[in-house]
């Protein structure tokens, strides 16, 4: 399988296609890649946006036109790295899939914005996986085909109907699930413990795993459907009190009772026995 880009490229190759590097921006071989190239043969993907000032640091699109270069070469010892991915192209110029990755990296209303990671190989293969066939032309554009590396080995992916196309609203490779959302956020849940209830997380410590017990806790809110942030909030902050202290809470819903009700249910019982311990 390791054989799998070189045979993609010459297959690209053969039938016409012009090959690109989607390169993560703070890999070792960008610049000298970079330095080698007319300035038609490559685009920094940050130049001329919101991101200008970070173009430095963003991903870069390559052409490359020849397959033995070595810092290729390099990169495609070490997928492991996540360095980014390959695509083919109808024709030499970069425009039209510059303009296209332009046009879905930045997520949100504008003050309020995030960066989709598309340069990312593992962004790149969530979604492929995920996007049923009809809508990848509008997330992969004017690439003809893509290759990249994920879970160990290299894969492909063709575009049925390259072109330009315009984002849809809403998008559907953002509802791409994450496999490591989860454990994303119980890590996070263990830092926020950690800096805003120490105490009774060094209490935890003495009787149990304090990962075991948070995994239990987020397995109740799933099942509860508690998934705002600040149900998540309530529910492992009294459950870390609970376990720590003397205080309990009747946790179970009642039959029929929605997950809203049930959540404000059990926060007006929490302030009646705070209220009564004051």
């Amino acid at each position: 399988m390791n054989n799998l880009p070189n045979q993609w490229m010459a297959q690209q190759q053969q039938a016409g296609r012009w090959l690109c590097l989607v390169l993560e921006g703070d890999n070792a071989a960008r610049q000298p890649m970079m330095a080698t190239r007319e300035l038609s043969g490559y685009c920094n993907v940050y130049a001329q946006t919101p991101l200008a000032e970070m173009v430095m640091a963003g991903p870069v699109i390559l052409l490359l036109d020849q397959v033995n270069e070595a810092a290729l070469r390099d990169l495609l010892t070490q997928p492991e790295t996540n360095w980014g991915w390959l695509g083919s192209l109808p024709t030499a110029d970069l425009t039209a899939v510059t303009r296209h990755w332009r046009n879905r990296m930045l997520l949100g209303s504008p003050g309020n914005q995030s960066l989709y990671r598309f340069h990312d190989n593992r962004t790149l293969a969530r979604a492929v996986a995920y996007l049923p066939l009809e809508h990848r032309p509008a997330f992969l554009g004017p690439l003809l085909s893509v290759c990249y590396w994920h879970e160990d080995r290299w894969h492909t992916a063709d575009n049925p109907a390259p072109d330009e196309y315009p984002v849809p609203d809403p998008a559907p490779w953002l509802n791409t699930p994450n496999p490591n959302a989860g454990a994303i956020l119980h890590a996070n849940i263990l830092r926020y413990l950690l800096a805003e209830h120490s105490e009774d997380l060094v209490v935890l410590v003495e009787s149990q795993d304090p990962k075991v017990w948070l995994t239990h806790v987020l397995e109740q809110a799933r099942a509860w459907q508690w998934t705002r942030p600040e149900q998540l909030e309530f529910l492992v902050v009294r459950r870390l009190e609970e376990a720590t202290r003397s205080s309990v809470i009747c946790w179970q819903p009642k039959v029929g009772e929605t997950p809203e009700d049930h959540f404000e249910r059990v926060v007006r019982q929490w302030c009646l026995m705070e209220n009564k311990d004051e």
